[in-house]
């Protein structure tokens, strides 16, 4: 009896890693590093095939949506924010972030963290503009003069799709 409970647990256990093994062949995603996506949040919130409340979506594709300015619900000091969604909105992997050009004197940084969408670079059609979402946000700090911008190369994954940005930031 012990022995087959035991037979039971192991093969409980062993059913992600096999589905994780059969999914690392070609067109697989690589997993964003713990600083894109917390350990927390990979194991309690949603993003993917091995998460909680993760629903396979209808329709394929990923969207690309960003979010600036009031309505985008950023954190304090926050300016701009990018992530990728499938269609049902459920986050995707993170974009890799870099800073092309910034006001001298502020400091730039990107950090993962909850944004609304508020707009899409591509990808798929998708409903999801006005909704909640996750992925890299930009931040600046210090000391900046009015109608100062920061340039930023939003790179998303699977596709390698790049678009650059050029944000405004409030003076300082």
């Amino acid at each position: 009896m012990m022995r087959t409970d035991l037979r039971l647990a192991l093969a409980a256990l062993a059913l992600p890693l096999a589905l994780g093994a059969a999914a690392t062949g070609a067109g697989a995603q690589s997993l964003p590093t713990l600083e894109q996506y917390p350990l927390r949040e990979r194991i309690l919130g949603p993003g993917g095939a091995f998460f909680p409340n993760y629903v396979t979506p209808s329709q394929p594709g990923i969207a690309y949506v960003t979010g600036e300015g009031a309505r985008a619900g950023l954190p304090k000091g926050a300016v701009f924010a990018a992530g990728t969604v499938d269609f049902l909105c459920q986050q995707s992997q993170v974009p890799t972030i870099k800073v092309l050009a910034a006001p001298p004197g502020a400091k730039v940084s990107v950090a993962y963290g909850p944004f609304v969408a508020t707009g899409t670079d591509g990808g798929a059609a998708n409903p999801c503009v006005g909704r909640p979402a996750k992925g890299a946000v930009v931040s600046v700090k210090g000391r900046r003069a009015a109608n100062q911008s920061v340039t930023l190369r939003v790179t998303y994954p699977t596709l390698g799709a790049w678009y650059d940005h050029v944000v405004p930031v409030p003076a300082r």
